[in-house]
């Protein structure tokens, strides 16, 4: 028993050296067009506003069933986001990349520009996993994926350029985000169920 103990943990110690291994190399992976579009990438005023946009084609379109397809989208992103914040992230407590090393480059909003970090800024209860944005974002997107499958491309793009800006940004390890995507897919890929359904009517 000890001894699978001790093989259980050695696995989860290479495991995490490789998540933060890759984080520092995307995160220090820089070029000017993405220090520019990645903030922006993780704004949730800009996350609503192309959902958003999507959501008044789907009403626009089916009328009163496109208000229900839309609403019940929300649900499931609204069911995603409460998964992963209130139950996911306070039972890993992980914490966030910045918050546990130092040469972390990370974006100040408020001063609208980068810079690397010198020192850990410490422990808090803003944990790292899974990551939140990718799992909306995701969920979001297989929805609306499922009901333009033309441009289904698109709904994937936008998300998985949601989800990198949390690697660039220094505010997530690379599995927080792969774990997000799989929960977000989850929920999505049952979400799309009753608003397919509905819209096929």
């Amino acid at each position: 028993m000890a001894v699978m103990v001790a093989i259980h943990e050695e696995i989860i110690k290479i495991l995490s050296n490789l998540d933060k291994d890759l984080f520092f190399w995307l995160n220090h992976k820089r070029h000017p067009a993405l220090d520019f579009l990645m903030p922006y990438m993780s704004l949730e005023k800009l996350i609503y506003a192309f959902f958003l946009f999507f959501g008044a084609i789907i009403v626009y379109q089916f009328r009163w069933r496109g208000l229900l397809a839309a609403l019940l989208t929300w649900l499931a992103v609204l069911a995603t986001d409460f998964t992963c914040g209130e139950v996911l992230k306070p039972s890993f407590q992980r914490q966030r990349p910045l918050a546990v090393y130092s040469d972390v480059y990370v974006y100040n909003y408020g001063q609208k520009k980068w810079h690397i970090t010198k020192e850990p800024k410490g422990r808090s209860k803003s944990y790292s996993l899974p990551s939140c944005h990718a799992a909306n974002v995701t969920c979001a997107a297989t929805i609306m994926a499922a009901i333009f499958p033309r441009i289904s491309w698109l709904f994937w793009l936008f998300a998985l350029a949601v989800a990198y800006s949390r690697i660039y940004l220094g505010v997530h390890y690379p599995f927080d985000v792969v774990f997000g995507f799989f929960i977000g897919y989850l929920f999505g890929a049952v979400g799309k169920i009753p608003v397919l359904r509905l819209l096929r009517e």
